[in-house]
């Protein structure tokens, strides 16, 4: 399967079905309500979001017309029903432990080839901002791309990724403006920074955008 192109105009057909069952799922099943995005219309981006469910990406997903490439587990890309679908929008798999370099390197492409990347910094489902990971500032450092925060709330993972799926939760997902960070800030600044941005979009006032 090709890689999809960046914007919703130039998608494939089935990509556009696929991207509608993911709305319909978030708006009817789930109940979700979303910001409109602020992801930038054209070029670079990375796009940081708290996790607090396998709910994250699709809520994301759902709220773009562009194509987010997402770093995931290795776990989820090795299903032989998603991978294919995960190679066409670019996602990058991942060892939890971190020790693979090459992610972050694959990381760092994306940006330049002016996408979208998706990233849960605190690596892994409700570890909290403590554990945010130095890879996101070090992408700031060497693409000096935008930063645009998310937040998802009123969500929880349940006892299986099933389970959450099926489960009606009714979860909130807010967008931030985008930061324009200096690539000069030390790693552990631009980190804060950011984390900062996610922490005050924490207001459970119910968002509205299905533009």
């Amino acid at each position: 399967m090709q890689r999809l192109p960046d914007h919703a105009e130039q998608w494939p057909g089935w990509a556009h079905v696929l991207h509608g069952i993911i709305r319909g799922y978030g708006q009817h099943w789930q109940r979700a309500h979303w910001d409109c995005s602020t992801v930038p219309a054209q070029g670079p981006a990375i796009l940081v979001c708290n996790h607090v469910s396998v709910l994250d990406p699709l809520l994301l997903i759902a709220s773009n017309f562009r194509i987010i490439s997402f770093i995931i587990a290795r776990e989820y890309y090795e299903q032989p029903v998603l991978r294919p679908f995960l190679d066409a929008v670019g996602c990058i798999p991942a060892r939890r432990d971190g020790s693979d370099r090459k992610v972050i390197v694959r990381a760092r492409q994306v940006l330049k080839e002016g996408r979208v990347l998706g990233i849960f910094p605190e690596g892994g489902i409700g570890r909290g901002p403590q554990a945010m990971q130095e890879g996101v500032a070090w992408l700031v450092q060497q693409t000096g791309a935008p930063v645009v925060p998310a937040r998802v709330t009123n969500a929880a993972q349940r006892s299986s990724d099933i389970r959450t799926f099926l489960s009606r939760q009714k979860p909130y997902l807010r967008y931030g403006e985008p930061l324009e960070l200096d690539a000069d800030l030390p790693r552990d600044e631009i980190l804060q920074r950011i984390i900062a941005s996610i922490e005050s979009l924490a207001d459970a006032r119910r968002p509205g955008c299905y533009d």
